[in-house]
């Protein structure tokens, strides 16, 4: 039986948010201890989250037919881009970088997670259940973040 794509993936989404959430406002408080807690919870997850769907969603997109478009490139290239400015968010937070810039990559980390979770609700859930083997969606069920 096909996992529900839209209901796993939403879920991870909803996991990841809710743990981005927990650090902007742990920033927004200025808590210093609670934001580096939360933030290097929310780039663990996404870490893995997102290792999960390459080993288990970007193969089965490869079997995917959407006309002129790579999905999985495209979402290779996403996972990557949200990894890194996690990470530099991260460092630029250890350096004690000016609030501006910590802030401006807070709003661009924010604006990608909600592209990503866009285009992953119109485009890769909808893919990924006609596609993904129940082994794929074995892999993705483990690796599903906790809310």
């Amino acid at each position: 039986m096909p996992e529900p794509a839209p209901t796993l993936l939403a879920d991870a989404q909803r996991a990841l948010r809710s743990r981005f959430d927990d650090f902007q406002g742990a920033f927004g408080r200025r808590d210093e201890v609670a934001a580096r807690v939360a933030l290097s919870d929310f780039h663990a997850r996404l870490k893995e989250w997102t290792a999960a769907l390459e080993a288990g969603l970007l193969p089965a997109l490869a079997a995917a037919s959407t006309p002129r478009r790579d999905l999985q490139r495209e979402l290779s290239l996403d996972f990557v881009q949200q990894r890194e400015l996690t990470r530099y968010l991260s460092e630029q937070i250890s350096e004690r970088a000016p609030l501006s810039d910590i802030l401006g990559l807070i709003q661009n980390l924010d604006r990608r997670m909600a592209a990503h979770a866009e285009q992953m609700d119109s485009v890769y859930a909808a893919a990924a259940a006609a596609v993904l083997s129940p082994e794929g969606w074995e892999t993705l069920r483990r690796a599903c973040p906790e809310p």
